[in-house]
């Protein structure tokens, strides 16, 4: 099932957006009410008001890809080089 909002543009769940208020890419999890809630690669959870967020842009969805890659680099215990 996949869920969307209806803000001036479409959001739902798995897709990588920017919370303006965290300053940070994450991933769309589930909404509740009027907030989304956003995890990122290390873990870390938080809801945000629909209106702080927008959708990645490409460079932000990398960033979101990177950070994941050296998480799981150094769960592993590898020193980026």
């Amino acid at each position: 099932m996949r869920r969307t909002t209806s803000t001036p543009f479409s959001l739902a769940i798995g897709m990588v957006v920017y919370d303006r208020h965290y300053d940070m890419p994450a991933t769309i999890t589930d909404f509740v009410g009027p907030f989304v809630c956003l995890t990122r690669p290390t873990g870390l959870t938080w809801r945000a008001p629909q209106a702080s967020v927008r959708p990645a842009t490409a460079y932000e969805r990398r960033q979101l890809r990177a950070i994941a890659r050296l998480h799981a680099q150094r769960q592993r215990g590898i020193a980026p080089a």
